[in-house]
Formats: C-alpha cells, sequence, structure tokens
C-alpha cells in the first residue's frame, strides 16, 4: 500500500517537475541558409522550477557546433545554447536534438527548422564561446548590394535597388561608379529588386548577416528595336483629332458617394461585399526565392483597397492547419498587416486539413449576395492527407463558396493540379513571379470575382 502512494504522488508530480524546464522557442528558427554559411542562434532555456537543473549533454553530428553560457540553471534563472549549424544538403530543415536533463530519465528534443538555399562553401567556421571578448551582437552589420552587366561582369551605375523585408519597401538606393551601395543594415531575410533604364529588371532574395554580407544582382541589357511606322500612318498621326471624355452625373447617380470617395478603384457600386478566407501555405519551402516575401506583399497591397464592408480570415497551414486570424471587418489595417508580417514558415505541407478549416472559416461568415471566396496561395503541390480537395471545391462551389489559387513561383509540374483545382472550385489559377506581379495578382483576381454583373 505504501508503495502505491508512493507511486500515485510521483506521478502526479511529474508534469509540474518535466514543466520546470521551458526553452523559448521550440521549434527554433534558423532562417535561411546561404552559400556563405549561417550565423550562429543563442537559444534561452529557462528553469522555472525550484530545484537546480543541470544541462547533462545534447546528442549532435558534426554539423553542429554547441557552446554554453552555463550547463547550471539556478531556479528561475535562464542560460544560453549557442548553436552554429553547417548543414551538407539545400532543401528544408527539420532536426531535433536529444537534450539530457539532470532531474529527467529521457532526454527533450530540441528542434531546429529552417531551408538551405545554398551548401556552405566551407565549414572551417568556428562557433565562439561565451567566454570571448569583442564578439558582435549588434542586430545590424555593414552590408554591400552589388549590380553588374550579366554578359560582361561589369559594374553598373545608378542602378535603382529597393529592399523589401517582410512584404514592404524598406530601403531605395543608388549604385555608385563601382556599380556598388554599402550601408549599415539590420540583420534578416530581404528580397531585392534591382532596375536601370538601359538593362532588364531582376529579382532575388537572401538573408544579410555578418558572414553573408555582399549581394550580386547580374542585369541583362535590353534588345533596343526601332521600328519605323509607314508614311501614310505617320501623316494621320499628325492630323488626328483630340477627343475629350467628359462624365456625365448620369454615369455616377448609381454610385455611394462616400465609396466613390474612399475607394475610387473599389466602388461598392460595382464591386460586392467580400469574405474572403487566404489559405496560406507556411510549409518551409515558402522561405527559398524569396516567395514568402511576394506573398506578404501581394496581400498588403490588397489592404490598400479593400472597405470595412469587406471581411477577412486568415488560415496557414504547414505541418498542420491553424486560424491565425478570425474573420474580421477591413477596418484595422495596421494590425492586418502587422499579422500577415508575422507569417514564418515552417514544417511541411499539409494542405488538405487546410482546405477543410478555409471552407469551414468561409460557410460561418457566409455574405448573402457577395463574394465568399477562398484564396489558396501556394508555392506547389501539396500534401492532401485524407481530404479529397477537388471534391470539396466542387461540393462548396455549389453552395456560393469559390477557390481560387494563387501560385507562388510555382514551377509548370506544380500547375496542372492548382488549374484543376481553381477550375473544380469556380475561380482561377494565377501565378506570381515577381514583385510587379505581386502588387497586380491578387486584387486583379478579387476584382474578378467580386464585380457585379
Amino acid at each position: 500500500m505504501r508503495s502505491l502512494i508512493l507511486l500515485f504522488i510521483l506521478f502526479c508530480a511529474a508534469p509540474q517537475f518535466l514543466g520546470q524546464i521551458k526553452f523559448d522557442s521550440n521549434p527554433f528558427d534558423l532562417g535561411i541558409i546561404t552559400a556563405a554559411g549561417s550565423d550562429y542562434v543563442d537559444i534561452p532555456v529557462k528553469n522555472e522550477g525550484n530545484e537546480k537543473i543541470f544541462i547533462f549533454r545534447i546528442d549532435a553530428d558534426k554539423r553542429f557546433q554547441i557552446r554554453y553560457s552555463s550547463k547550471t540553471l539556478l531556479p528561475d534563472s535562464t542560460v544560453y545554447i549557442r548553436i552554429l549549424f553547417t548543414p551538407e544538403k539545400k532543401g528544408i530543415i527539420n532536426e531535433k536534438l536529444p537534450v539530457h536533463f539532470s532531474h529527467l530519465s529521457d532526454p527533450v528534443d530540441l528542434k531546429l527548422n529552417g531551408f538551405c538555399e545554398e551548401v556552405p562553401k566551407s565549414n572551417a567556421i568556428t562557433c565562439p564561446s561565451f567566454q570571448q571578448q569583442n564578439i558582435n551582437t549588434s542586430l545590424e552589420h555593414e552590408f554591400t548590394v552589388k549590380v553588374i552587366e550579366e554578359s560582361t561582369g561589369k559594374p553598373i551605375e545608378d542602378a535603382h535597388v529597393e529592399f523589401i523585408q517582410n512584404g514592404v519597401k524598406t530601403e531605395s538606393v543608388t549604385t555608385n561608379k563601382k556599380g556598388t551601395h554599402t550601408q549599415k543594415q539590420k540583420l534578416g531575410y530581404y528580397y531585392f529588386i534591382a532596375s536601370h533604364e538601359d538593362y532588364n529588371s531582376n529579382e532575388l532574395g537572401t538573408y544579410i548577416n555578418r558572414k553573408n554580407n555582399l549581394v550580386i544582382i547580374p542585369l541583362s541589357r535590353k534588345e533596343v528595336t526601332t521600328i519605323i511606322p509607314p508614311q501614310e500612318e505617320v501623316d494621320e498621326v499628325e492630323t488626328e483629332e483630340i477627343i475629350v471624355h467628359t462624365i456625365s452625373e448620369e454615369d455616377t447617380a448609381n454610385n455611394s458617394p462616400n465609396y466613390v470617395e474612399q475607394y475610387p478603384d473599389f466602388p461598392l457600386a460595382d464591386y460586392k461585399p467580400n469574405n474572403i478566407v487566404f489559405l496560406v501555405d507556411v510549409s518551409s519551402s515558402m522561405n527559398f526565392a524569396g516567395k514568402i516575401d511576394l506573398l506578404k506583399a501581394s496581400m498588403i497591397e490588397l489592404t490598400k483597397i479593400l472597405r470595412p464592408i469587406d471581411k477577412i480570415t486568415l488560415v496557414a497551414y504547414a505541418s498542420s492547419a491553424e486560424v491565425i486570424m478570425e474573420t474580421t471587418s477591413v477596418e484595422n489595417t495596421d494590425t492586418l498587416i502587422d499579422i500577415i508580417q508575422n507569417l514564418k514558415p515552417k514544417g511541411m505541407t499539409a494542405g488538405g486539413e487546410g482546405m477543410k478549416l478555409a471552407y469551414s472559416k468561409a460557410c460561418n461568415a457566409m455574405i448573402p449576395d457577395g463574394n465568399n471566396q477562398i484564396i489558396m496561395a501556394t508555392d506547389g503541390v501539396f500534401n492532401m492527407g485524407e481530404e479529397n480537395v477537388n471534391k470539396l471545391a466542387r461540393k462548396y462551389h455549389k453552395k456560393g463558396v469559390t477557390v481560387s489559387v494563387i501560385g507562388i513561383k510555382n514551377r509548370e509540374f506544380h500547375e496542372e493540379s492548382m488549374r484543376q483545382l481553381s477550375e473544380d472550385g469556380g475561380g482561377n489559377y494565377t501565378n506570381i513571379q515577381n514583385y510587379s506581379q505581386a502588387q497586380e495578382t491578387l486584387i486583379e483576381e478579387i476584382k474578378t470575382q467580386s464585380r457585379r454583373n
């Protein structure tokens, strides 16, 4: 009997004892790793209990370098685990590091997610210890962007370069005679757009850190063609009359004055109220090639034309699906933009689960005689799980909910399934390949679906 009581006490106390350790973030995002290698990350570990705890070890292979600020966690204190990871292949990063603590019989998995854009050229970089002096902890670092001619490698002077972060332009600079511009820049992932009047523009995304502090953007020269019109066309142009179109009172009679004044490009008289559910792919592959930045830019641009009568819901899917923002009217655009900017790709792709949740939200917020639409934004094929998404699309299209698919830098072999899904759902498939398309595509799709007959 005494043994049973002791086992019962230990069983009841176990959850509280396990809960003494808290990782600040688990999984932890390593971000984008480029050919220059990754920067180290410091992961806080807190002891929320009343007993002293020791970190015995972390099981890791040669790709990881690990340092500790301390292996002793006093009650109500925090230590830091410093990790430098050097991947050996490109692609999605999903790693588990078993951490052994003195108070637990089984290790706790520390999860690391990220994306390797290019395998680092060298793994000779060492992870600094916490005892080393003069470690640069600044969140800013000197960074250079260089624009060159693609065919010759020569620098391009007066090239215009825009910095996009989280879907918003943060910087606009011009290159010097050497084709460069250097300044201190906050560390993080950026999407760059380089342009010049004599060259075709180019875009690329990369992660700025202390090792990757130079980005080179090649531009191809525009082809110059001269077209000489026939003489009769020249004469016709010279004698063409100028016709001025005026707008009569009758043209604006059916427009609501308030909406015409505030929303001239999206008047209520011409466009139905919208119930839009964004179904957003936030799997790890969206970190690659600036895809997540293009998606954010597209969604943020849409907020500029939406009206208070329109409703938005945000559902994200990766390894699972979740509602990021419940259905709300589009009034506080700052809050909406902040939620969009905080989307972080991680995990695999559970598109079927996400689709089912999106339809549920769309039906709950149904607007009679309005545009009830799911906008699925993804970079490719997804794991449908147990859901037949095409069957769902056909079913809910009959109930008045359409689905359109926005491909973010989709490859051709992904397009067939995406087109079929949008066709079954009564919507359209479009592909965003660059920043200019990101600014226009989503707005045009919403206008197409909500336009009054």
